[in-house]
């Protein structure tokens, strides 16, 4: 059975205002004597999104450490740029090693679809998207044996054999 859920997701925060001005008019209406949902300040509302969206991401980070701190990974994808879209990998050792590689990104979605594991993002350039997979024991022997070489070959060598790379399914996590 194929399965898809969305870890995190914030490039929608901004589209749901209005359902969240409803929901806190009704939440606080007595209390603040508010008579209409538009007398909801913008700032509460500003204020719950964010609110809303760090604790998701809290809990995304959370198990993202835990899965990074067993093992090692290999990252590959295309970052969307200026001049076009380029291919690239890197090992990833921690979990600040994936922060380095995502933090340039304006809005994030992060999926794991059947213990696949996508980095999927915009910034003013483009559009970015990433897999994940964790190095098996003879994976990172390959991978040391090859200077952890920032190379394609490499990387999809070790991408695309099952014996050298697995799912990491944060999901199941």
């Amino acid at each position: 059975m194929k399965t898809e859920m969305i870890l995190y997701d914030n490039t929608n925060l901004y589209s749901q205002r209005d359902e969240l001005r409803e929901e806190l008019f009704e939440q606080y209406a007595e209390e603040q004597d508010w008579y209409l949902p538009s007398d909801v300040p913008d700032r509460m509302i500003e204020e719950e999104i964010q609110y809303r969206d760090e604790m998701n991401w809290n809990d995304v980070k959370y198990n993202l450490e835990r899965l990074l701190k067993d093992g090692h990974y290999l990252l590959t994808g295309y970052c969307g740029r200026w001049n076009g879209r380029q291919d690239g990998g890197k090992f990833i050792n921690s979990y600040y090693d994936l922060m380095r590689c995502i933090e340039h990104l304006d809005g994030l979605t992060i999926t794991d679809r059947n213990g696949h594991l996508y980095f999927d993002g915009y910034h003013h350039d483009g559009n970015d998207h990433y897999e994940l997979k964790k190095l098996t024991k003879k994976g990172y022997e390959y991978a040391d044996n090859n200077c952890f070489a920032n190379s394609r070959k490499l990387h999809n060598t070790i991408f695309n054999n099952n014996f050298y790379s697995c799912l990491p399914r944060l999901a199941s996590i």
